[in-house]
């Protein structure tokens, strides 16, 4: 990965910070697309202790608001103008009802809306010699997950803060396989792979209220702390995204995570995909209606 731009949304924490420490020993240019400047500084910081030659940038970016999205896109084309990998990792899980300034609920919206528009806006700039890639950080969660392009939003039944969750997880499963299917049929040298993390024990669960410890009965409290010692690290969760971003045997439209006991850790290995995400159908309606919400049209279906 020597001098590859790499782009990681979330790269501050969890995941995605230990998806940049791994490419920043390796040699790649990373792209630190982060909310909070102030903690992609800290981790910026941090890497570069243990890596002191690393290549960080720090471009700031929140993946729930689409004016950020396109002013990082901006910002990131006059900087460098070329990409080999984008990792859209950035989520969020199971919180109360939300919504951005422009009305989609906040979960959607940075689980999937926000990478849906940050990849258009990009995909100009993936290099055209050689083979490149789009990695979506995906979920378990993505097989409780239903499609309903008609109600993305929450609008017609009431919030389910876990259904909302699974729900934007399946679209960014559905949409990395049509956005596969779509380079494809364009002649593209870039593919698009999906992986999940398994359960690992990061920020991103730690942080969401309805795990959080603060508002959780004894009993959640009790299991909680049970199964801590069975729930990977952060560093072996990212395993299944960096096989995803450079592994030498991936194809387009792949779906990665561990290979253990439920898929919730363990080696790398091939994971299964609900049959939501793979409609076809359903897939060219999200991806319709995905260009209504966000603006970003790109790739057309034939």
């Amino acid at each position: 990965m020597t001098q590859k731009i790499i782009i990681i949304t979330g790269a501050n924490a969890g995941i995605g910070f230990q998806s940049t420490l791994h490419f920043a020993r390796e040699g790649a240019k990373v792209i630190m697309a982060c909310r909070n400047l102030d903690k992609a500084t800290d981790a910026k910081a941090q890497i570069e202790k243990e890596v002191p030659n690393a290549d960080l940038h720090i471009i700031r970016l929140d993946v729930s608001d689409l004016i950020s999205v396109q002013t990082f896109a901006a910002q990131f084309i006059d900087q460098f103008g070329a990409l080999d990998v984008l990792i859209n990792n950035a989520g969020i899980v199971a919180i109360p009802l939300t919504r951005n300034a422009a009305g989609h609920e906040m979960q959607l919206a940075t689980n999937y809306l926000g990478a849906f528009s940050l990849t258009g806006l990009l995909l100009p700039y993936f290099r055209k010699d050689i083979p490149t890639r789009i990695v979506n950080v995906c979920s378990l969660a993505h097989r409780m997950g239903k499609l309903n392009v008609d109600n993305l939003n929450w609008e017609i039944t009431d919030y389910d803060q876990w259904k909302a969750y699974g729900n934007s997880k399946v679209a960014i499963m559905s949409h990395t396989l049509e956005l596969n299917r779509r380079l494809q049929q364009s002649g593209s040298k870039t593919i698009a792979v999906g992986a999940h993390p398994g359960f690992a024990n990061t920020n991103i669960h730690q942080n969401s209220p309805a795990l959080n410890r603060e508002n959780a009965s004894a009993l959640s409290k009790w299991f909680h702390k049970k199964m801590e010692a069975f729930i990977p690290s952060a560093a072996d969760a990212a395993r299944p995204i960096i096989l995803a971003a450079e592994g030498s045997g991936v194809r387009g439209g792949d779906y990665y995570g561990p290979g253990g006991f439920l898929e919730i850790g363990g080696k790398p290995a091939t994971a299964k995909i609900n049959k939501v995400a793979k409609n076809t159908d359903l897939a060219e309606q999200l991806w319709t209606a995905s260009e209504t919400l966000t603006g970003t049209r790109y790739l057309p279906s034939s």
